[in-house]
């Protein structure tokens, strides 16, 4: 049998009411994807504050052993006009 010949018998559901298509999609969908947004901005945020801690602990350390402040060059990228 073709496949169009047997794609021609398969019955369609009627197509839901459009309340009830959009009550469905908020009750299942929007929970995920805050979750999922709540997750990535954690997951970002973590590694970013990590990150920027782990530079001013090393400035510090860097300052208890040599007595000097790492150069402003070296901190901070120049301003771009």
């Amino acid at each position: 049998m073709d496949l169009l010949e047997r794609l021609a018998d398969v019955s369609v559901p009627p197509v839901p009411a459009a309340g009830d298509l959009r009550a469905g999609m908020r009750r299942r969908l929007h929970p995920r994807l805050l979750a999922l947004h709540v997750a990535e901005f954690a997951v970002g945020a973590t590694a970013w504050a990590a990150r920027h801690m782990l530079i001013a602990l090393f400035a510090a350390l860097v300052y208890t052993v040599s007595g000097r402040w790492p150069q402003a060059a070296k901190r901070m990228p120049p301003a771009r006009d």
